[in-house]
């Protein structure tokens, strides 16, 4: 009886283990969450009004649900400098106003989030979930330095 137990418990541990080694999926310029979807398009470095070094992201936000919603509210969107987040100065009531643009099922609208830059390092930028983890669910590097 202990022996037939044994072997049960050490065919389920090797299940177990089996199924820890799924390799992660590799992340894109692309988020998707429920029925909403993300694409970074690119990326542009510009000078504000205050003499600050900024990044500009762009993409398009898609909204496959039957309801009518928001960009801004569908993603979290950050952007990093040498694994220091940078500082979100994205202004949803000027230039970057389509981000509270109600979007209906099956549209798109061009979307952009602004940052300010520390240097002139790489900038990493994550879609992550609109939940309080925010996950992870898309990234995409700009302005990468030749080595």
């Amino acid at each position: 009886m202990k022996k037939i137990l044994s072997l049960m418990l050490a065919g389920v541990l090797a299940l177990a283990v089996s199924g820890c080694s799924e390799t992660p999926k590799e992340l894109t310029n692309i988020g998707v969450f429920e029925d909403y979807q993300l694409e970074l398009t690119g990326a542009e470095k510009f000078t504000n009004d205050e003499g600050q070094s900024m990044a500009r992201v762009k993409g398009v936000y898609t909204n496959n649900a039957a309801d009518p919603e928001y960009g801004l509210a569908c993603f979290a969107v950050r952007a990093f400098q040498n694994d220091t987040e940078l500082t979100d100065y994205t202004d949803i009531n000027g230039d970057e106003s389509s981000l509270i643009t109600e979007v209906k099922n099956g549209a798109s609208v061009d979307v952009s989030y602004v940052f300010k830059l520390t240097d002139e390092s790489e900038v990493e930028v994550l879609i992550g979930t609109p939940t309080a983890d925010q996950d992870t669910i898309g990234k995409a590097v700009y302005f990468k330095t030749e080595e």
